[in-house]
């Protein structure tokens, strides 16, 4: 990730500068601070200009990124990442499989296979919905269960607030 010039990288370098050292100034540190900041930064990224490694890395890490984003929605929703994976990639296969076909010369051959894959991708398309199905109804199970114990939770504090509190017999 860039920001104006920097890299992630320079962004660690400057934290460790900016971890506190015991026994010194703190007007004088923050002067090194500043200056070791401004050290870090190289000329290119003072002119905006952006170097060509940088932009792998950025491509890397925005890759990286929507990889963990992927991963993370499919956890929150229940959904088996791992056979969701394998599902696209075989549908992949199927549709590039059909492309190819679909470029030869018409042939009764050509078709018959043609309907094999379509049949197959509309396999491939039912498992992928019973795997979304199938994880919609985990979240929704677990939303109950964390419900549920959050309603005994609740009993239990409501019944003891009340044995707390004091009677007052006139």
């Amino acid at each position: 990730m860039t920001v104006s010039g920097l890299s992630v990288n320079h962004f660690q370098l400057q934290y460790q500068l900016l971890k506190p050292e015991s026994g010194t100034d703190a007007f004088a540190s923050r002067q090194d601070i500043a200056a070791k900041s401004a050290s870090a930064v190289t000329p290119d990224a003072k002119a905006g200009k952006t170097t060509a490694h940088a932009e792998p890395e950025t491509e890397q890490q925005n890759a990286f990124l929507d990889q963990l984003m992927e991963q993370m929605l499919a956890n929150r929703i229940g959904l088996d990442k791992q056979k969701y994976d394998e599902i696209q990639q075989k549908i992949a296969q199927v549709e590039a499989e059909k492309d190819a076909l679909a470029e030869q010369p018409a042939s009764a051959e050509r078709d018959n296979k043609l309907s094999a894959l379509d049949d197959k991708l509309t396999q491939l398309n039912k498992a992928l919905e019973g795997l979304i199905e199938q994880a919609n109804r985990n979240r929704e199970r677990k939303e109950r269960s964390e419900q549920a114990a959050k309603d005994v939770i609740a009993q239990y504090r409501n019944a003891a607030f009340v044995k707390q509190q004091p009677t007052i017999f006139l």
